[in-house]
Protein backbone atom coordinates (compact mmCIF):
# COMPACT_ATOMS: atom_id res chain seq x y z
CA UNK A 1 0.00 0.00 0.00
CA UNK A 2 2.71 2.39 1.13
CA UNK A 3 4.81 1.52 -2.24
CA UNK A 4 1.79 2.12 -4.29
CA UNK A 5 1.14 5.51 -2.72
CA UNK A 6 4.68 6.37 -3.02
CA UNK A 7 4.79 5.34 -6.72
CA UNK A 8 1.67 7.44 -7.46
CA UNK A 9 3.40 10.34 -5.88
CA UNK A 10 6.44 9.90 -8.08
CA UNK A 11 4.72 9.78 -10.82
CA UNK A 12 2.42 12.66 -10.06
CA UNK A 13 5.33 14.87 -9.76
CA UNK A 14 7.38 13.62 -12.52
CA UNK A 15 4.31 15.28 -14.74
CA UNK A 16 4.54 18.41 -13.15
CA UNK A 17 8.26 18.01 -13.93
CA UNK A 18 8.15 17.78 -17.84
CA UNK A 19 9.09 21.08 -19.68
CA UNK A 20 5.71 22.71 -21.18
CA UNK A 21 6.16 22.69 -25.28
CA UNK A 22 6.90 26.42 -25.56
CA UNK A 23 10.00 25.79 -22.99
CA UNK A 24 10.75 22.80 -25.44
CA UNK A 25 10.89 24.96 -28.48
CA UNK A 26 12.80 27.97 -26.99
CA UNK A 27 15.29 25.26 -25.80
CA UNK A 28 15.71 23.93 -29.12
CA UNK A 29 16.16 27.46 -31.04
CA UNK A 30 18.73 28.54 -28.91
CA UNK A 31 20.78 25.10 -29.56
CA UNK A 32 20.71 26.07 -33.55
CA UNK A 33 21.88 29.36 -32.81
CA UNK A 34 24.65 28.22 -30.80
CA UNK A 35 25.65 25.21 -32.58
CA UNK A 36 29.27 24.66 -33.44
CA UNK A 37 32.76 25.44 -31.81
CA UNK A 38 32.97 28.90 -30.47
CA UNK A 39 36.32 30.09 -32.24
CA UNK A 40 35.91 33.48 -31.03
CA UNK A 41 35.95 32.04 -27.41
CA UNK A 42 39.11 29.91 -28.10
CA UNK A 43 40.67 33.27 -29.57
CA UNK A 44 39.71 35.43 -25.94
CA UNK A 45 41.71 32.49 -24.40
CA UNK A 46 44.74 32.52 -26.12
CA UNK A 47 44.66 36.50 -26.18
CA UNK A 48 44.13 35.87 -22.52
CA UNK A 49 47.62 33.62 -21.83
CA UNK A 50 48.97 36.19 -24.23
CA UNK A 51 48.12 39.46 -22.46
CA UNK A 52 49.36 37.04 -18.87
CA UNK A 53 52.80 36.66 -20.57
CA UNK A 54 53.35 40.08 -21.99
CA UNK A 55 52.18 42.09 -18.63
CA UNK A 56 54.62 39.49 -16.54
CA UNK A 57 57.49 40.41 -19.39
CA UNK A 58 57.03 43.94 -19.23
CA UNK A 59 56.79 44.63 -15.70
CA UNK A 60 59.34 41.07 -14.80
CA UNK A 61 61.80 43.70 -12.77
CA UNK A 62 59.39 45.56 -10.59
CA UNK A 63 56.83 42.47 -10.09
CA UNK A 64 59.43 40.03 -9.10
CA UNK A 65 60.70 41.96 -5.76
CA UNK A 66 57.16 43.09 -5.28
CA UNK A 67 55.48 39.59 -5.68
CA UNK A 68 58.20 38.48 -3.20
CA UNK A 69 57.06 41.17 -0.70
CA UNK A 70 53.45 40.29 -1.30
CA UNK A 71 53.51 36.45 -0.63
CA UNK A 72 56.14 37.23 2.52
CA UNK A 73 53.65 36.47 5.71
CA UNK A 74 55.72 39.22 7.52
CA UNK A 75 54.40 41.56 5.58
CA UNK A 76 50.52 41.05 6.29
CA UNK A 77 48.39 41.55 9.32
CA UNK A 78 45.17 40.85 10.98
CA UNK A 79 42.58 43.33 10.30
CA UNK A 80 39.43 43.42 12.46
CA UNK A 81 36.28 43.93 9.88
CA UNK A 82 33.72 43.58 12.75
CA UNK A 83 33.54 42.17 15.85
CA UNK A 84 35.55 38.83 15.96
CA UNK A 85 36.45 39.08 12.62
CA UNK A 86 39.50 39.27 11.43
CA UNK A 87 41.02 39.13 7.67
CA UNK A 88 44.73 39.53 6.76
CA UNK A 89 45.29 42.48 4.67
CA UNK A 90 48.82 43.65 3.31
CA UNK A 91 50.78 46.23 5.68
CA UNK A 92 51.91 48.48 2.58
CA UNK A 93 50.52 49.28 -0.84
CA UNK A 94 52.24 47.20 -4.38
CA UNK A 95 51.66 49.77 -6.92
CA UNK A 96 53.50 48.05 -9.31
CA UNK A 97 50.98 44.67 -8.94
CA UNK A 98 47.76 47.28 -9.01
CA UNK A 99 49.48 49.18 -12.58
CA UNK A 100 50.17 45.55 -13.67
CA UNK A 101 46.63 44.27 -12.64
CA UNK A 102 45.16 47.87 -14.04
CA UNK A 103 46.81 47.59 -17.86
CA UNK A 104 45.59 44.09 -17.87
CA UNK A 105 42.21 44.78 -17.08
CA UNK A 106 42.06 47.28 -19.51
CA UNK A 107 43.64 45.87 -22.41
CA UNK A 108 41.65 42.35 -21.93
CA UNK A 109 38.28 45.01 -21.89
CA UNK A 110 39.59 46.31 -25.06
CA UNK A 111 39.85 43.07 -26.68
CA UNK A 112 36.51 41.86 -24.94
CA UNK A 113 34.79 45.02 -27.28
CA UNK A 114 36.57 43.41 -30.48
CA UNK A 115 34.94 40.24 -29.59
CA UNK A 116 31.73 41.51 -29.02
CA UNK A 117 32.06 43.64 -32.48
CA UNK A 118 32.80 40.80 -34.16
CA UNK A 119 29.69 38.39 -32.93
CA UNK A 120 27.70 41.24 -33.43
CA UNK A 121 28.78 40.95 -37.01
CA UNK A 122 28.69 37.42 -37.39
CA UNK A 123 25.32 37.33 -35.69
CA UNK A 124 26.46 35.08 -32.93
CA UNK A 125 23.66 34.06 -30.26
CA UNK A 126 22.01 36.17 -27.42
CA UNK A 127 24.33 33.93 -24.62
CA UNK A 128 27.63 34.58 -26.07
CA UNK A 129 26.74 38.42 -26.84
CA UNK A 130 25.62 38.89 -23.71
CA UNK A 131 28.98 37.14 -21.92
CA UNK A 132 31.15 39.79 -24.49
CA UNK A 133 29.21 42.26 -22.91
CA UNK A 134 29.39 40.94 -19.25
CA UNK A 135 32.99 40.81 -19.99
CA UNK A 136 33.80 44.15 -21.36
CA UNK A 137 31.83 45.15 -18.14
CA UNK A 138 33.66 43.10 -15.60
CA UNK A 139 37.37 44.09 -16.91
CA UNK A 140 36.53 47.90 -17.25
CA UNK A 141 35.07 48.23 -13.80
CA UNK A 142 38.01 46.10 -12.67
CA UNK A 143 40.44 48.25 -14.46
CA UNK A 144 38.77 51.02 -12.86
CA UNK A 145 39.31 49.86 -9.15
CA UNK A 146 42.91 48.59 -9.74
CA UNK A 147 44.05 52.39 -10.96
CA UNK A 148 42.37 53.49 -7.54
CA UNK A 149 44.80 51.43 -5.79
CA UNK A 150 47.37 51.71 -8.09
CA UNK A 151 46.95 55.42 -7.37
CA UNK A 152 46.40 54.47 -3.80
CA UNK A 153 43.28 56.16 -3.43
CA UNK A 154 41.68 53.07 -1.66
CA UNK A 155 42.87 50.03 -0.05
CA UNK A 156 43.58 46.16 0.04
CA UNK A 157 39.68 45.92 0.92
CA UNK A 158 38.61 48.61 -1.17
CA UNK A 159 39.98 47.01 -3.99
CA UNK A 160 38.81 43.52 -2.91
CA UNK A 161 35.42 45.20 -2.61
CA UNK A 162 35.74 46.57 -6.37
CA UNK A 163 36.37 43.15 -7.62
CA UNK A 164 33.20 41.80 -5.93
CA UNK A 165 30.68 45.26 -7.26
CA UNK A 166 32.41 44.13 -10.90
CA UNK A 167 31.26 40.47 -10.74
CA UNK A 168 27.70 42.29 -9.14
CA UNK A 169 27.97 44.52 -13.14
CA UNK A 170 29.28 41.71 -15.31
CA UNK A 171 25.99 39.78 -14.25
CA UNK A 172 23.40 42.24 -14.31
CA UNK A 173 24.57 43.27 -17.79
CA UNK A 174 24.25 40.03 -18.94
CA UNK A 175 20.99 39.79 -17.59
CA UNK A 176 19.79 42.37 -19.12
CA UNK A 177 21.52 41.98 -22.56
CA UNK A 178 19.16 38.40 -22.05
CA UNK A 179 15.74 39.74 -21.25
CA UNK A 180 15.76 42.19 -23.91
CA UNK A 181 16.81 40.19 -26.90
Amino acid sequence: MLLTRTMEIVLRMRSLLKPCQKCISVNTNSKKRSKGMDWLGLATFGFFLLLVGAIWIAHFSDLNTEADAFVNPDNWRLSNVTGNIAIPEPTRSYPSIAIAVMQFCFIFAAFEVVILVLRLALHDSIGRIADAISGAAFWFSAGYFASLAASESIGFFAFLAGVVISGGLAIVASSIVKLLR
